[in-house]
């Protein structure tokens, strides 16, 4: 009797490990993807010029591109949960699973694009691509938690809240200072780079010293010892 019980404590034990693991690697990587989703869709147009508005690079191929950037943003969160959850699935030496999904997804992505481009025009690529990637995503953890091979513990709820909180006072202030330098950042602007560079600096190192201030993110999270 104390053998088979030792046995599915040391399961038990194994499994609160693994979905710890998970945690904090989804914890991780939504800390990254959100405020740098925030930055693409609020500085999107000031990123391309930033870049890439020079020479025959004109002001209508900086708008453009940068509508095109915006759309890609609302999808990053989106691309580092694919990777995510697809290693939980990959750790489990399930490969049909992700792959299925990804052929959906890319099927999707075209079948949208050619529906939808006379009407909408070059914006509906990263539009589907954003779309499926969600998609991707979301039928990912969907599977995930029906085969009960993932669980969010209250530290990952307690740490999101967080993370969303951080996000939006970081990308209120980031927005603040777009809209304060607005005039660096016309086409004309040969510095416009150094103040982009510069205001990100700013913005990551803000957010990373409040996230630490209201325990949104430890230094010690990145060591994973468990």
């Amino acid at each position: 009797m104390i053998l088979p019980q030792l046995s599915k404590h040391v399961q038990n034990k194994k499994k609160e490990k693994i979905h710890l693991i998970q945690n904090k690697a989804l914890e991780l990587s939504l800390f990254l993807s959100i405020p740098a989703a925030i930055a693409l869709l609020i500085a999107s147009e000031e990123i391309i010029s930033s870049l890439f508005g020079y020479g025959s690079f004109d002001q209508e191929s900086v708008k453009k591109s940068a509508q095109a950037l915006f759309y890609f943003g609302l999808g990053l969160p989106a691309f580092s949960l694919i990777k995510i959850f697809s290693t939980f699935f990959f750790a489990r030496h399930e490969t049909k699973i992700p792959f299925y999904i990804s052929l959906i997804s890319v099927l999707l992505n075209i079948f949208i694009s050619i529906i939808f481009f006379k009407e909408i025009g070059f914006l509906i690529i990263p539009m589907a691509t954003t779309i499926s990637s969600w998609f991707n995503a979301i039928s990912l953890f969907i599977i995930l938690k029906n085969k009960k091979l993932f669980n969010f513990n209250l530290i990952f709820i307690n740490r999101f809240i967080r993370i969303l909180i951080v996000s939006f006072v970081m990308g209120m202030s980031f927005n603040y200072l777009i809209n304060f330098f607005s005039d660096k950042f016309i086409y004309e602007e040969a510095l416009k780079s150094v103040y982009l560079i510069s205001l990100v600096i700013f913005g990551f190192t803000f957010y990373i010293l409040l996230a630490i201030l209201i325990k949104a993110f430890k230094i010690s999270d990145i060591r994973l010892k468990y």
